[in-house]
């Protein structure tokens, strides 16, 4: 095993040797989960363990590869000499499998869950820190999407300032109630009228500036903090409804989940628990969940999906078309609703490959009876041929960005008397 002070003139010997030859170096972090909470309470110390798992794992590397310990949470692996990327899955595989069964600590047997991200010379840098850095970037996104392995892409770096101490910020926003929830409106395409709205969060960090949603989700995930933040979103959104029930209108409103929100059994309970503070109407709550948020388990999904439907809670999934089993999906799931992917919708003028998705969208949705939003609308004549298409919803910067609560409804009343 190589010590971690060895580990940048290790990977910088072994950039220049790969240069020479043309191959690949892959740097995997290893995160591990302690899945029993009880034994990560009361069992052996978390060196113990990871002692055990580094003794699991050293057998199972070849001549040149070398494993350092990071943290009592942490391993990184080195695998030099790599024809292709699929090398680095394969071993990655090997490792998950390997740690796949409890590991042994005092007598005791300890579950880890190991969740690895991998990134790759010259692909994701061109130095150990880099490498050493984009893996752990990566390692951190399949923490928080729940998956097992997760290459680095180079669009994840622009996400990196959200693993600098940004958590300690939230965390302190969330308190201190320094977050927004804006709402962009989705318009009735038989009608021409809003009465339904999607809720988006807004954060504007200070010393950082506006955070961009998908960075705020995936730093709550990583840190623990998604429950949190869902329940103060929904607090939110469904006291929003309130407010505007008093002013004489009813709008129905859609909250997201992520994926580590499915996985919380407690979460019917806690939408219940928010219906009934804010003595909501809950056919009037929409959440949306992705095609890939079930991937980890889908039954246990499927169990939580069914407790949210007997509340009364409409489900709807986003970025429908995009996801890897959709006919499968429509069929098993309790769902309201589909959102045609954003990618579909804004060149459908333009593509016929792109029309006859969205086509075969609305023809899956009137077979199953179930409502479409057609969302990234931009111009009007892809509104217009929405209509002609018989979709039931659209949303769209051509109908409206996202706006402030404050404002919602005096734009719905100045938009339905168009």
């Amino acid at each position: 095993m190589l010590a971690r002070e060895a580990l940048r003139d290790f990977v910088d010997g072994a950039i220049s040797d790969a240069r020479n030859a043309g191959r690949m170096i892959a740097v995997l972090v290893i995160g591990l989960k302690r899945t029993d909470r009880l034994a990560a309470l009361l069992g052996p110390a978390p060196d113990r363990v990871i002692d055990e798992v580094v003794a699991v794992l050293l057998p199972a590397l070849r001549r040149d590869d070398r494993l350092v310990r990071l943290s009592d949470e942490k391993l990184c692996m080195i695998l030099p000499g790599l024809r292709v990327e699929a090398q680095a899955s394969l071993a990655a595989n090997k490792a998950a499998t390997l740690l796949d069964a409890p590991v042994e600590v005092d007598g005791a047997q300890i579950s880890v869950r190991p969740v690895i991200g991998i990134s790759l010379f010259p692909d994701h840098g061109n130095t150990a820190e880099m490498l050493v850095v984009n893996a752990d970037i990566a390692e951190r996104i399949a923490r928080s999407r729940d998956l097992s392995q997760y290459f680095f892409h180079q669009d994840d770096h622009s996400d990196f300032h959200a693993y600098l101490g940004l958590d300690a910020a939230l965390r302190e926003a969330l308190r201190a109630n320094q977050l927004e929830v804006h709402y962009q409106p989705k318009i009735n395409l038989a009608t021409g009228n809003c009465n339904s709205v999607e809720g988006l969060l807004r954060w504007n960090a200070s010393g950082h500036g506006h955070i961009p949603p998908g960075v705020i989700i995936r730093l709550a995930e990583a840190s623990g903090l998604i429950g949190a933040l869902t329940t103060w979103i929904a607090n939110t959104i469904v006291r929003h409804q309130g407010e505007w029930r008093r002013s004489g209108i009813d709008i129905s409103s859609s909250i997201n989940l992520s994926t580590i929100n499915l996985a919380d059994s407690d979460l019917p309970d806690v939408f219940g628990q928010i219906i009934g503070t804010w003595r909501a109407d809950p056919t009037l709550i929409t959440l949306e969940i992705t095609e890939s948020s079930t991937i980890g388990d889908e039954e246990h999904s499927l169990a939580v999906l069914r407790r949210l439907k007997e509340l009364g809670i409409k489900l709807s999934v986003d970025d429908f078309g995009t996801g890897y089993s959709s006919l499968s999906y429509v069929k098993r799931f309790p769902l309201d609703e589909l959102k045609i992917d954003r990618l579909f919708v804004q060149h459908m003028l333009n593509s016929a490959t792109d029309q006859a998705i969205v086509r075969s969208v609305l023809d899956l949705a009137r077979n199953f009876n179930l409502s479409v939003v057609a969302e990234g609308v931009e111009d009007a004549g892809t509104l217009e041929a929405l209509q002609q298409m018989g979709c039931h919803y659209a949303q769209g910067f051509h109908i409206s960005r996202a706006i402030p609560p404050a404002a919602l409804l005096e734009w719905i009343e100045r938009w339905n008397r168009r």
